[in-house]
């Protein structure tokens, strides 16, 4: 977890509130933090991985002044502005790029300290080391709108910290941060960011400018974020934006439209999101209400706004800051803090029934030993997939996540044979044959579109000489081994060969299928080998299984 370096003056005047380091310890540990050091008026802290709005003085001396009761949960106000930014020449690898404008700032040497240390945490954690994300704050009046976000092939301006003009090529050359991130960039394919005069205000994401930094003086600070993720992009930005307009006492934020290519019409989004706890849930998870007991302030107190509030359900309105509140759930380990966990029982209540393994994970645990034997290696992949990867190797719909942190993780699996083939494009660099399997849980979506959970088995035989007869005759071993009966029936499928393709049939049910991987599934994903995969189904086998 990241360790924040802050000043406990700095964060009294922002919680509006005197503070004693006692008190500050407590306070902290209610907010999942950990006090580490202190050094005179200096604190250093341990925030949560799943808090980045406390990764600075900003975030938690907000979170402390509304945990005392000292100011109120901030409600933001975005205003439009004649800025916008063009991104229709952004580079290809690095499409996205998106603004925020914060006026009316009261700035010090401590204040501008923070505001770039919240900046290193974010890169260091959700921004994936500048990789996913890559933030920056600029000087508005020294900047002349609109600013443009461009792929070039060379350029020279006076990086951050240094006093003598470079091009982009010497940056990466010369420069610490140049030489540290210059494998995220692209040789003559640099991107840019630069203003309506061609002042270039960021080489992102290696290095910004000296000309246009953010100092004690900046009133104005235009903030950016590239990178490759734009919804975790914008979360970023609303962290960043929402922290900087803590140093002032009347804060304007400002959205910039974009143009070009874009997920995002204009940013920032700094929606609050609805979130509704039904009482007998927090009940379930808690063993009490605590709403009952001590009143809904123990949301407030957490940062929650009461939308509604009934015997049946509460409802609550979540800062743009919030990012960690996927669900309810959420919300009422929230709740669980506010009350103190030392104030619930110890007693914990005995089970109904006695405990043992499902059957199916008894015979899914029996596959694995099985598959072993035959001399395949078991691979365990995530559940959450690239959709790009469902829709190319799937026949059918699939369940998106509806927030998700990166595309990548997106998409719920409905199948185990886009993941055999993930697994063989990444290890047959390493080895010319590869005989791999993985037992897993899928997501299916019903005929009503309700998505409901099997367990499957997927093997995947890649490597010069395999064909459909050595998948045959694993899934043979399988089921002479299980007892069971089965029959194969010709049939086609988008990511296999047709006249290669058979389905799986025992007592006249299809319960799975073996085949051929089309070459042109093989180039696309860039395998360079022949492919032949089975995928059963476990549930449909188990049940099958000899009594």
């Amino acid at each position: 977890m990241p360790k924040v370096e802050v000043k406990l003056w700095d964060v009294e005047r922002i919680a509006e509130t005197p503070l004693s380091l006692e008190e500050l310890g407590k306070i902290l540990e209610m907010l999942k933090g950990d006090l580490e050091e202190v050094r005179g008026d200096t604190i250093v802290y341990e925030a949560s991985h799943d808090r980045p709005d406390m990764f600075s003085a900003e975030g938690l001396g907000r979170a402390v002044g509304v945990y005392k009761g000292s100011r109120k949960p901030v409600k933001y106000v975005i205003e439009d502005s004649t800025t916008y930014l063009d991104v229709s020449k952004a580079p290809e690898y690095r499409p996205y790029a998106y603004l925020a404008i914060v006026e009316n700032l009261e700035l010090d040497e401590e204040a501008v300290r923070q505001i770039f240390q919240l900046q290193e945490k974010l890169h260091a954690t959700y921004c994936g080391d500048r990789e996913l994300v890559s933030v920056g704050l600029y000087d508005l009046d020294k900047v002349k709108p609109p600013i443009r976000y461009v792929e070039v092939e060379n350029a020279s301006y006076r990086p951050l910290g240094y006093d003598s003009i470079m091009s982009l090529d010497e940056i990466l050359r010369k420069t610490e941060k140049g030489l540290k991130y210059a494998h995220l960039v692209r040789h003559r394919r640099y991107p840019l960011l630069v203003d309506s005069e061609g002042q270039v205000l960021s080489f992102p994401p290696i290095l910004n400018a000296e000309d246009n930094k953010v100092t004690e003086e900046t009133r104005r600070v235009v903030i950016d974020v590239t990178g490759t993720e734009p919804h975790l992009m914008m979360k970023v930005l609303n962290i960043v934006t929402t922290s900087v307009s803590e140093r002032s006492r009347n804060p304007v934020i400002k959205k910039v439209s974009i143009k070009g290519a874009s997920l995002f019409p204009y940013s920032p989004v700094l929606e609050e999101s609805l979130v509704e706890v039904k009482r007998d849930y927090v009940t379930s998870l808690l063993g009490i209400d605590p709403i009952q007991v001590k009143g809904p302030h123990l949301l407030e107190s957490m940062g929650y706004e009461i939308q509604n509030l009934s015997s049946e359900s509460i409802v609550v309105r979540v800062p743009p800051y919030r990012i960690d509140v996927l669900s309810y759930v959420d919300v009422i380990e929230d709740l669980a803090i506010s009350y103190g966990y030392n104030e619930f029982s110890s007693v914990i209540t005995p089970p109904p029934h006695f405990g043992g393994v499902n059957s199916l994970e008894r015979f899914a645990e029996y596959l694995r030993e099985v598959m072993l034997g035959l001399g395949l290696q078991e691979v365990l992949n995530f559940m959450l997939t690239d959709p790009d990867i469902l829709s190319l190797v799937s026949d059918e719909d699939f369940v998106r996540v509806k927030n998700p942190k990166m595309k990548t993780y997106s998409a719920v699996r409905n199948s185990l044979i886009p993941a055999i083939l993930t697994s063989v494009k990444t290890n047959s660099s390493k080895r010319r044959k590869l005989e791999i399997f993985e037992v897993g849980d899928v997501v299916r979506l019903s005929e009503g579109g309700q998505p409901t959970y099997t367990k499957k088995l997927a093997y995947g035989l890649a490597g010069d000489g395999y064909t459909l007869t050595d998948g045959l005759v694993v899934l043979k071993s399988l089921m002479k081994t299980l007892g069971i009966n089965y029959e194969l029936r010709r049939t086609s499928r988008k990511a296999l060969i047709s006249g290669r393709t058979a389905e799986v049939f025992v007592k006249g049910e299809s319960v799975g299928i073996v085949g051929e991987v089309s070459p042109e599934i093989l180039i696309s994903l860039n395998i360079l080998v022949p492919i032949t995969v089975a995928e059963v189904d476990l549930v449909k086998l188990f049940s099958a299984l000899p009594s």
